[in-house]
């Protein structure tokens, strides 16, 4: 183990050393996928898929030719991550809007407006800062990221700025600074503003590469906003609608006139969209779904970050999720939400000058304006489709947990399977991400929440004549099997990611390794349950943030972010409206499981076993 004083304070001045992510054993990966997908399964399939996984993983089956294919993959000099085109190629290859089925928001503490403070005034604060952070990057001077006294890998920091996803039919395109083909400029400097439908372009650094101050930009904001009235055919709508349905459109525009194709390189090109809201969301349920979704018109869901800032000072960035995670976001929500008490007197003087903007002009014809008026529609319905949730839970937070001697996310985990047990009396099949940036490009891994142990805790939860004592001893059975799983997975040993990696060494090898047929594991019940995803979650560091949220991508599901503070857990629950009532329903089974447990843990007749 290294002494910290041996590590680089470079951004990226320690990537040469970060591990390379393994290629964990094949009877391995495949005795534990059994064992995950056992108490999902009924017994007829799980003997189906037990068969077809011992044959998989025979000398005769196809397991043995995949692994040596991907195991000798990893191993080349060009592949920095052997699951880093296999993930990629699985976003940019997704169909499925980005509002709803891959976007991410993360709503910072920033807190309401005080005093004489405008939308304006804090949208402009928030630009130089985040111009700041950029320079950061730039000239390495961004400390790493550690876990533990290691530090990890900061490749994502890169795709940060000026990244874009671009629609193509079929598979899109992910242009960033350090794309292979066509990069993205890093030396763009210039914002796109989103307001009321209209995009402009504001410039926020001048030519000497100084950014202009926080008063030239809100001076330029109050300029912009006096153009109030909404285009009949809002473009940004066009984004946030199928990919080969923008696609199409996206070719259509960028043939019809110059003018297109240059609006769209500056939008596609800029550093990020700063999106300022006309309206005040009511309450936090429309709060989060402007940060989510809005109304799609002042929105360009394909750059990977956006700025949304409402007229009471909220503020949130939506990211797309294909180049970077959500430990990069919290990163950058922490300096943001610091950055006016802690680092304005340490960064270089701002520009003198004051910026410039124009506004970004479309031609459209009689084709591009039914896309727009279709993508409006889907969009409205989209939004009209989705029901949100939020749940400020203050009865206690992490500190509290941590004195119940229990991990904080193992047990939210464990009051989340109590709470959908409660609701529909069987266990779902959830996921969590866990990050996984210790290694080289790394992006995440997911763990499985339902174990033997977790069905064993929610059955004597609500069975007859049980102990105080033996539900607790079934409770931290139950945490410490997820701690488990966790510590696997971040250390490069999880299930998801490996049989991932299988599937596509399948699909693109098969043929060459004599495999002619698809293997029968990936047909098996347990390959399927695994894949259906009726709790997905996700949590992260707290720190700069007040909620975060994501669509829910499975129709009977609900999407569950949340995020642990000292003394409370906020949720972002999210779900179709047809299933609104379960989810209103599970989020108050969510908080009595949670008062629950932490009445049940703090019981002191009986040992307790030590920390996780």
């Amino acid at each position: 183990m290294k002494n910290l004083a041996q590590y680089s304070d470079m951004t990226f001045g320690n990537q040469r050393i970060i591990p390379r992510l393994p290629v964990p054993g094949l009877e391995e990966t495949c005795g534990k996928f059994l064992e995950w997908v056992k108490p999902l399964l009924t017994s007829e399939d799980l003997e189906r898929t037990s068969e077809e996984t011992a044959f998989f993983c025979s000398e005769e089956g196809p397991g043995p030719l995949l692994q040596e294919a991907l195991v000798e993959f990893a191993s080349r000099k060009d592949v920095a991550n052997w699951l880093e085109p296999f993930w990629d190629r699985m976003y940019l290859e997704g169909r499925s809007p980005l509002p709803l089925y891959s976007n991410i928001f993360y709503m910072m503490s920033l807190g309401t407006l005080a005093g004489e403070e405008t939308q304006f005034n804090r949208a402009a604060g928030l630009v130089e800062a985040m111009i700041r952070f950029k320079e950061l990057i730039e000239s390495q001077s961004l400390r790493p990221d550690m876990q533990g006294d290691r530090p990890i890998c900061m490749i994502q920091y890169k795709k940060v700025f000026s990244s874009c996803r671009i629609p193509q039919k079929d598979r899109d395109i992910l242009r960033t600074p350090i794309s292979g083909e066509n990069p993205a400029s890093p030396d763009q400097r210039h914002i796109v503003v989103a307001r009321n439908g209209r995009f402009f372009a504001l410039d926020v650094i001048d030519n000497d590469g100084r950014p202009y101050s926080s008063h030239s930009i809100e001076k330029a904001l109050a300029e912009i906003v006096s153009f109030e009235s909404p285009p009949e055919y809002p473009p940004g709508v066009l984004t946030a609608v199928s990919r080969d349905t923008w696609a199409e459109a996206r070719a259509v525009l960028r043939a019809l006139s110059p003018i297109n194709a240059g609006s769209l390189d500056l939008i596609e090109n800029s550093l990020f969209i700063l999106c300022l809201e006309s309206r005040q969301p009511k309450d936090m349920k429309d709060l989060s779904m402007t940060m989510l979704l809005g109304d799609g018109r002042s929105r360009w869901f394909d750059k990977s970050m956006q700025l949304i800032v409402c007229p009471g000072g909220e503020a949130a960035i939506n990211m797309e999720h294909t180049g970077t995670d959500g430990s990069v976001m919290v990163r950058l929500a922490g300096f943001l939400t610091g950055f006016e008490s802690d680092l304005r007197e340490k960064v270089p003087e701002s520009s003198k000058g004051e910026c410039s903007w124009r506004e970004i002009q479309f031609h459209l014809n009689n084709d591009l304006r039914e896309f727009i008026s279709r993508a409006d529609e889907e969009c409205q319905r989209m939004s009209a489709d989705t029901a949100a949730r939020v749940l400020l839970f203050d009865r206690f937070g992490r500190d509290s947990i941590k004195a119940l001697s229990a991990a904080p996310d193992a047990f939210i985990q464990m009051a989340l399977q109590l709470a959908h047990f409660d609701l529909r009396g069987f266990p779902a099949n959830t996921y969590e991400a866990v990050m996984t940036r210790q290694f080289l490009h790394g992006r995440t891994e997911a763990v499985r929440s339902v174990s033997e142990e977790s069905v064993e805790f929610t059955r004597l939860m609500r069975g007859p004549e049980v102990s105080l004592e033996q539900k607790a001893t079934a409770a931290r059975k139950a945490m410490e099997e997820h701690v488990r799983r966790t510590r696997e997975a971040r250390d490069g040993r999880g299930v998801d990611r490996h049989l991932f990696g299988l599937w596509n060494i399948y699909r693109d090898m098969g043929s060459d390794l004599g495999i002619v047929e698809t293997p029968g594991f990936f047909e098996t019940p347990g390959w399927f349950t695994l894949r259906r995803n009726l709790l997905s979650t996700s949590t992260s560091g707290a720190k700069g943030l007040f909620l975060a949220g994501f669509g829910t991508v499975e129709d009977e599901g609900f999407g569950v972010r949340y995020l642990a503070f000292p003394g409370s857990i906020h949720f972002n629950v999210t779900s179709r409206t047809a299933m609104m009532e379960d989810m209103e329903r599970f989020v108050d089974l969510l908080e009595s499981a949670l008062l629950e447990m932490e009445e049940l843990l703090s019981h002191r007749s009986f040992d307790q076993p030590p920390s996780a």
